[in-house]
């Protein structure tokens, strides 16, 4: 597997359109997601790709948001679940986050079903449920890295 974490205007125009084909495949396609995608989030984001050859097979993003970081889009191509892959992809997210942005508290919104995924790497769940994207999530945070 080949990792690389870019600024958006270090990706090439095909990375971009393989993470935009992923994200899409992912929650538009498998998860029947209407959210507008791209987002307006992207040109100001950092950008984790892995691929296997030439295919991107995992994906996240994670920027600064207010006076905290944040991160999200995480997806992993479904010929490529249940490969380990979603370990070395969070801590790679992680080292990302310290790298470039050490020192800030991080915030995501979980969705609800996975939130006991991101409480093995330290988020806490806090405040009510909410309804984002048709789905039940949770505010999680991360202690600054």
């Amino acid at each position: 597997m080949n990792w690389s974490d870019k600024a958006f205007d270090e990706l090439t125009n095909y990375e971009v359109f393989q993470l935009l084909k992923l994200r899409a495949v992912v929650f538009n396609t498998e998860q029947q997601s209407a959210v507008y995608d791209p987002d307006d989030h992207d040109p100001q984001a950092r950008h984790l790709l892995c691929k296997d050859g030439d295919q991107l097979v995992a994906y996240a993003r994670y920027f600064v948001d207010g006076d905290h970081v944040t991160f999200g889009r995480v997806v992993i191509a479904q010929d490529y679940r249940g490969t380990g892959l979603s370990a070395p992809l969070m801590d790679r997210l992680l080292a990302g986050i310290k790298a470039h942005f050490p020192g800030k508290e991080i915030i995501i919104h979980a969705q609800y079903y996975i939130r006991g995924y991101y409480a093995k790497y330290g988020f806490q769940p806090f405040g009510d449920t909410f309804i984002e994207a048709a789905r039940k999530h949770i505010q999680m945070k991360h202690p600054a890295l």
